[in-house]
């Protein structure tokens, strides 16, 4: 709700308390008033611009709640294209936290890393680096936690079966509401395929 429907609520609250206090009085007095006629004229006058102040804040109301419910729509139909984009992508996508532990995995990426979407959630992706470059690829994230843009780089990533590929990958930082830094969004190619276009393998 407004603040200008809040005030409208609010001041035929405080009409509708004078008009009840106003009331009583009148029926207290009601043997003895010489004006009592008028009086009620006044009293049904200031309910019935009670009335119309609650009728116009209930409008108010009432057409906001239905604008509320078409952005909620959009919004709800704009993530529903993303996702869809996000799982039927040929490409790699995942969404970890700032330390690196996957929140997302679309199912180009669970292929590469020869798993499943569901069995990634929760799991540092520091796992699928091999184990004497571990402490580098941290480091990496570290660093690039503090970026301004997308960075690309290259590395070698081994699957949940053991098999070692060499990796492209583009990371950015995705921030909150705030401002602040939240998660990291990770675009993972293999680099087999420029091997297999070019005929040799790009330096690590």
């Amino acid at each position: 709700m407004s603040s200008n429907s809040e005030i409208s609520m609010n001041q035929a609250s405080n009409q509708f308390l004078a008009i009840r206090q106003r009331i009583q009085a009148l029926y207290r007095q009601r043997h003895t008033a010489k004006d009592l006629g008028q009086m009620l004229d006044v009293a049904f006058e200031e309910l019935e611009s009670a009335l119309g102040q609650i009728q116009a804040a209930d409008a108010l109301r009432q057409a906001q709640h239905d604008e509320w419910q078409n952005r909620y729509a959009e919004i709800e139909l704009e993530c529903q294209r993303y996702k869809d984009l996000f799982e039927h992508a040929p490409t790699g996508y995942l969404v970890t936290s700032l330390d690196g532990a996957i929140r997302q995995a679309n199912p180009a990426a669970a292929q590469l890393l020869q798993s499943n979407t569901r069995f990634l959630v929760g799991r540092s992706l520091a796992l699928f680096v091999p184990d004497g470059q571990r402490r580098a690829f941290r480091h990496n994230i570290e660093r690039l936690r503090q970026a301004d843009a997308p960075q690309e780089w290259q590395t070698r990533l081994q699957s949940w079966k053991g098999d070692l590929f060499e990796a492209d990958l583009t990371v950015g930082v995705l921030h909150g509401t705030s401002g602040r830094p939240v998660a990291l969004y990770w675009l993972v190619r293999d680099r087999s395929e420029h091997v297999r276009e070019n005929g040799r393998l790009m330096p690590a």
